[in-house]
């Protein structure tokens, strides 16, 4: 059995910023599909994904990626 994840605080904070699927899915160099797809739990982030994901778009401090990245949905 595969974990589902809570993406609701990356969500969140996307919005907050007021980026889109595709401007987050060009910062990764993936395709729109491809970041759906990760959010949606259908497919996994890489660890570049989350390092350029957390640190460099959403600004999160490495000690809170966690709770972005692997808080399992209850």
């Amino acid at each position: 059995m595969t974990c589902v994840f809570d993406y609701s605080k990356i969500i969140s904070d996307v919005y907050a910023k007021g980026l889109t699927y595709s401007d987050v899915a060009r910062s990764l160099g993936i395709s729109e599909l491809a970041y759906s797809m990760k959010m949606s739990n259908k497919a996994e982030f890489t660890q570049k994904e989350i390092d350029t994901l957390a640190i460099d778009i959403l600004r999160i401090p490495p000690e809170r990626i966690p709770e972005y990245f692997f808080t399992p949905v209850v």
